[in-house]
């Protein structure tokens, strides 16, 4: 009951008092929140009528006017180019315009993302252009001159009409092509000249971009080539004032406007005549001969001789993957002494050469090389008979001379073969040993390996040969003397020796080579230090240093300089003064761009660079580089694009000279020259297929002189053939790779003046006569009927053995090159000058790899001994 009268009175209060004290407390609190509440609702209200009253904002009038002066402009552009094809587009230019829409696209796309906040018009004016920068973009894109290019073909084809020879389509569209950088890539007999010269007159034609004579520079390699130009330009086209010159011209120019405005003197030449390379190389060959009585100078040649056969570098066992590869490079490596015996460690050729470099009592001493000593004759343990062949002998005495290739603990050098290589090895060296012990007529003179390492070894040699001496012949003194200077060239074989000969003229090609990198003899020197080199290379520019240091210590001394340096200093003054040469020219033109050498290259960099806008067009055939020896670097031919960004490459590829099975043959000498070379087509215009006769002597090369015999008569008998069918001598070449063999070039001279056959030996240009020449020396020419000779695996051959490049590379700064390269690119030459006819002579003990490489495309005839 309590419980229930307890409910009860919670059920009165909770209706009664209970609620009043509840309302009392909640109302207040609810009056508050519905007030907060009014007033947020006002204020949210007056926010929303306050953006609601305001208006949409504009894009500023600055704004739309840099928007329409940018689609005005490139719509000025897209005129120029696209509609009235005014001008030729460059790829910086294109890109420039592209870059530009981008840009004014990406502004706009900005504004339509940000729509709501402006008004209607400025919300139109941003999509009308976006759509008009999208279609510029896209027609700057898809552009690409070929309507313009036919266009002023078509044009200017008048003045395609004054060429000597009409102009194919491929020639007429490098003439009109005009990107910032342009290379034409030509092929032999292809007209790259009259390219070049016919777009010197195009420049200066063409309208509304004309180019005034006086802003266009052709660079051209020699005089004769920079005259011939001038002169054609000048008889075709009327053309004076384009500024054509040499390098070196233009160096010397550089050097006497800066020092104008700097008020220095201009520094003078040390040599002044028309032919620079042949005063260098005849005053470098007069300080060579002052330098060679001195003793010290004679010892870098001596060890120039004694390296003269090392052409590599000898390996280390890092250089190879697997020590077995390294065992084996090892044991088939060979040495060749200075009287040309090859032998099969460096001390073996060390202990060979100390013998040919001394005389013995003042003569030389007789010695025999592995000769077979079968008084030693033993059974092995098959039951087969065997003759030592002890290191060597000398007859004269009855002494024998052993190199135990052992070091101090009685090993051999790893690699040599067998288990056990090392006891075999003193197994047969006991065996000697008791054999020579076993009879008293000849001695034994031991020295091991490790005494050759030391720095006595030639002591400890003469010390052991004048001791077995002396106690076989008690009566008599002995003295080993060093052979006199002369003396010793006498004993060199034949190789070394016809290299002696040209070696002045070798130290002379490096110097040229070394200035055109612009490195001093101190660089040579930290190159000598901190990079690898094979032996030959390393004593060769020894003597090289001896005489650079010299004659630049005279030029220093006389405040003089030489060709090389016109260019070097010419690249110099252009980046010290600012103002020198500055917006001079519009247009460089440079022919031969093949031959192109790092001194050359920064000049022309240097000239770009001062002048904006420039346009440079090169013209070339890397097929034909063969001026390595003046330092020429196939390297910015075959990579244009990286020195010159993004080229327009145009090629020739008609050859208007030669016959189609004398191109074909051409294309297939260049093809193993692999990735050294642009791949490109050559077509033949003639499509005529002579046979290439190749005439093969069956005299080997111990027949020297009957071989010079035969091929000198019958190519002689040829030539008078070809002369008797009405030939005149400017139609026929006769050439070789390398003037300096006299032996072939006398015996020539006697067959002609015999069959009164007119050949030029002299260098003369005389129209009636035959001229003989180097390869070299025929680049440029063509004759109906071409004959090369004596191309052979030799001295004088071809490959030339006797001018190894390997010699120059310490003074070459880019990558290193196949022997056989500029080689390969030579014979190229020498076949590409014929236009009918072409006869090749070779040995056929010695047929030369570059015949054995064309074998497909030739034609062989043995001669009749």
């Amino acid at each position: 009951m309590v419980l229930g009268n307890r409910n009860e009175n919670f059920s009165d209060f909770k209706k009664g008092k209970l609620r009043s004290f509840i309302l009392s407390i909640i109302s207040p609190i609810a009056h508050s929140f519905k007030r907060i509440y009014e007033i947020c609702i006002t204020e949210v209200l007056e926010v929303r009528n306050k953006i609601l009253k305001i208006e949409k904002g504009t894009i500023s009038e600055e704004v739309k006017k840099n928007i329409e002066k940018d689609i005005s402009e490139l719509y000025l552009k897209h005129e120029l180019y696209n509609i009235r094809k005014e001008s030729y587009l460059t790829y910086h230019e294109q890109k420039d315009l592209i870059d530009i829409c981008a840009k004014c696209l990406t502004a706009c796309s900005s504004f339509k993302n940000r729509s709501k906040l402006f008004d209607e018009p400025s919300n139109d004016f941003v999509n009308k252009s976006i759509t008009e920068l999208s279609y510029l973009s896209s027609e700057f894109k898809r552009y690409n001159n070929k309507e313009f290019i036919q266009q002023r073909i078509q044009k200017y084809d008048y003045l395609f009409q004054k060429s000597s020879f009409p102009l194919d389509n491929s020639q007429k569209r490098a003439i009109v092509t005009d990107d910032t950088h342009n290379l034409v890539v030509a092929g032999a007999g292809s007209g790259k000249t009259e390219v070049l010269i016919t777009r010197t007159a195009y420049l200066t034609e063409r309208a509304p971009d004309k180019v005034d004579a006086k802003k266009i520079l052709i660079l051209a390699y020699q005089n004769k080539a920079a005259e011939e130009v001038k002169k054609r330009l000048k008889d075709r086209f009327s053309i004076e004032e384009a500024e054509v010159r040499t390098f070196h011209s233009l160096g010397k120019k550089i050097l006497e406007e800066g020092s104008k405005i700097s008020g220095k003197e201009t520094p003078k030449l040390k040599f002044s005549g028309s032919n620079f390379d042949k005063e260098f190389s005849n005053y470098i060959d007069h300080l060579f001969n002052l330098r060679k009585t001195n003793g010290d100078f004679q010892k870098k040649i001596v060890d120039y001789m004694r390296l003269y056969h090392d052409n590599e570098v000898i390996k280390s066992q890092k250089d190879f993957q697997k020590k077995e590869e390294f065992y084996k490079y090892m044991a088939n490596l060979t040495y060749t002494a200075l009287d040309g015996t090859e032998v099969k460690s460096e001390a073996e050729r060390a202990i060979l050469n100390f013998f040919i470099s001394h005389n013995l009592n003042g003569e030389r001493a007789k010695i025999r090389y592995e000769d077979p000593a079968r008084w030693m004759t033993y059974t092995d343990s098959n039951g087969n008979k065997k003759s030592p062949k002890p290191d060597f002998f000398f007859p004269d005495y009855n002494i024998y001379l052993e190199h135990w290739a052992i070091d101090k603990n009685g090993r051999v050098p790893d690699w040599f073969e067998g288990k056990n290589a090392s006891e075999e090895y003193k197994l047969g060296m006991k065996r000697k040993k008791e054999k020579f012990a076993q009879q008293d007529k000849y001695s034994l003179v031991e020295i091991a390996s490790y005494e050759f390492k030391g720095e006595k070894f030639e002591e400890i040699l003469i010390e052991r040969m004048t001791k077995a001496l002396k106690i076989k012949y008690p009566d008599k003194d002995f003295e080993f003397t060093p052979v006199p200077y002369d003396q010793l060239i006498s004993r060199v074989n034949y190789g070394c020796k016809e290299s002696l000969r040209g070696l002045s003229f070798n130290v002379s090609k490096f110097i040229t080579i070394a200035k055109t990198y612009n490195l001093p003899p101190e660089n040579i020197n930290q190159r000598l230090r901190s990079e690898r080199w094979s032996a030959k290379q390393e004593s060769f520019t020894r003597i090289v240093l001896d005489i650079y240091e010299l004659y630049e210590n005279e030029l220093r001394t006389e405040n003089r300089i030489d060709f090389a340096d016109m260019i070097n200093l010419a690249v110099k003054e252009l980046k010290e003064n600012q103002e020198l040469y500055r917006n001079s020219f519009a247009q460089i033109l440079i022919d031969e761009y093949q031959d192109i050498s790092s001194q050359r290259y920064e000049l022309i960099r240097e000239l770009m660079k001062k002048n904006d806008g420039c346009k440079l067009f090169c013209v070339g055939d890397d097929w034909q580089s063969i001026m390595g020896f003046s330092g020429s670097d196939l390297d910015f031919f075959v990579n244009f694009h990286e020195y010159f960004d993004h080229p327009a490459r145009t090629d020739l590829s008609t050859n208007y000279r030669s016959c189609k099975s004398i191109v074909d043959t051409g294309a297939e000498i260049i093809k193993y020259n692999r990735d050294s070379q642009i791949e490109k087509d050559t077509f033949a215009k003639n499509t005529t297929e002579n046979p290439i006769r190749i005439y093969v002597s069956k005299h080997n090369r111990r027949s020297t002189n009957m071989y010079y015999s035969q091929i000198a008569s019958h190519c002689v008998y040829s030539i008078k053939h070809y002369l008797d069918d009405g030939y005149e001598p400017k139609d026929i070449l006769l050439l070789s790779r390398i003037g300096k063999n006299l032996k072939m070039k006398n015996t020539l001279m006697e067959y002609a003046k015999t069959l009164d056959v007119p050949i030029s030996f002299d260098g003369s240009k005389n129209p009636n006569k035959i001229p003989f020449m180097t390869v070299h020396k025929s680049k440029g020419l063509q004759a109906k009927a071409v004959f090369l000779l004596d191309v052979v695996e030799d001295l004088y051959g071809f490959p030339c053995e006797i001018e190894n490049p390997d010699i120059f590379e310490p003074a070459i700064l880019s990558r290193k090159r196949d022997r056989y390269e500029e080689e390969r690119r030579l014979f190229y030459v020498a076949v590409t000058r014929a236009m009918n006819d072409l006869i090749i002579y070779t040995r056929k003990d010695s047929v030369s790899k570059f015949i054995h490489e064309i074998e497909n495309k030739v034609t062989f005839y043995e001669l009749n001994n």
